[in-house]
């Protein structure tokens, strides 16, 4: 008798196992996988430091009171930022595992000047100011650059899309022409349910 009540508290007890982990899988099924989201900036960096690249952007993320991230660092362009560059962007999306899953979403736009100062709709200015750019109308001329720092919280009011699919992503961001890659930067940034 003490052997059956052993197994049949063994059997309740994997019963309830299985019909926590079925509801458990249920929940995460149904939840959705794309929507509004919140933005959180994680890392900026030069994604190639050691190269000489004809622009670079030596920035990182800093942080004020208030719970404010920050874009700060400095910025050497050798030629103009210009719309004779394309812009290209290559994401990497994390898997569950931790490994990047590589070229997630890819996008070469011409005009990489007017794409960038489009995507940035009405905060162009405050970004432009913000990383220390003195005119804001394309090009951007030759120069160094200290960026006294641009709220990273103001990329949610901007002319980026207002739907993403969630979790954590690795932009390199290239500027190039025929190929030739001029700059680039690095940003992990989460998409989040808000």
């Amino acid at each position: 008798m003490k052997h059956h009540i052993i197994f049949m508290f063994i059997q309740l007890l994997l019963t309830i196992i299985i019909i926590s982990v079925s509801v458990a899988q249920k929940k995460i099924l149904q939840a959705p996988l794309l929507g509004p989201f919140q933005l959180n900036f994680k890392q900026v960096f030069n994604c190639n430091p050691t190269k000489k690249n004809k622009i670079q952007h030596n920035v990182y993320i800093g942080h004020k009171g208030n719970n404010t991230s920050l874009l700060l660092g400095n910025s050497t362009l050798e030629i103009p930022l210009d719309d004779s560059l394309f812009l290209e962007m290559k994401m990497a999306l994390k898997d569950a595992s931790g490994n990047w899953r590589e070229n997630a979403f890819t996008q070469k736009t011409p005009k990489a000047c007017s794409s960038f100062k489009n995507v940035m709709g009405k905060n162009w200015p405050t970004f432009i100011h913000g990383i220390g750019f003195k005119n804001i109308d394309c090009p951007i001329l030759p120069g160094t650059y200290i960026a006294p720092g641009f709220d990273l919280s103001l990329f949610m009011d901007t002319n980026f899309p207002k739907v993403f699919i969630y979790g954590t992503y690795k932009l390199h961001m290239f500027y190039s022409r025929r190929n030739e890659i001029f700059g680039c930067i690095v940003c992990i940034m989460e998409f989040k349910r808000p």
